[in-house]
């Protein structure tokens, strides 16, 4: 069973050194790579695009094959979490206690997710994200690096709504509504 990483960019590549030992074969829709027509029934796949969107279309286009989860090997996960499928989990991540992963979430270098935490589908965490304890994220949500989304409590969560943007380095205290971009200390709209 090979491991084949969809997407020739830079996310692809950060993939195939979390995937290690194990080796790769990139897949694209362009000139790099196999093609979809090179795969094998017993291929394991890994969408690795940045954009939500697009990791969603490409993963619709792969459904029938099985679908990769790859944690680096330097990662850390509490047994008690809960991961999706088809995530990937890159260098020195954490995942805490009771925390629940949908499908697609991409957490990406040194980034965080604190305890009692619920992330839905096609998450982006760029490097550095620290999601704090009891926040609650909707699908297609896009973090960007830095960005440290303070701790809720178990009566009143900080939910993001689905398809919200916060900000490279946005300091995130309260919640957010779906479709919203924030930015700054304290984020906001």
């Amino acid at each position: 069973m090979r491991l084949v990483i969809y997407g020739c960019g830079g996310h692809g590549r950060e993939m195939a050194l979390a995937a290690r030992p194990r080796p790769v074969v990139f897949m694209s829709d362009g000139t790099e790579g196999i093609s979809r027509a090179d795969l094998f029934p017993d291929d394991e796949i890994c969408v690795a695009i940045g954009s939500s969107a697009t990791r969603r279309l490409l993963t619709e286009k792969v459904q029938a094959y099985r679908s990769a989860t790859i944690i680096a090997p330097t990662a850390v996960l509490d047994p008690s979490a809960q991961i999706g499928d088809g995530a990937q989990i890159c260098d020195f991540s954490y995942i805490g206690s009771n925390v629940r992963i949908g499908r697609q979430l991409q957490c990406n270098v040194r980034s965080h997710v604190h305890h009692d935490s619920v992330i839905a589908d096609y998450v982006t965490f760029s490097p550095g994200t620290l999601c704090l304890g009891t926040v609650h994220i909707g699908d297609d949500v896009f973090i960007g690096a830095g960005a440290v989304l303070r701790n809720g409590s178990p009566d009143r969560p900080i939910v993001i709504g689905e398809g919200a943007t916060i900000g490279m380095g946005a300091v995130v205290t309260k919640s957010v509504p779906a479709g919203v971009t924030v930015i700054g200390n304290p984020a906001r709209p």
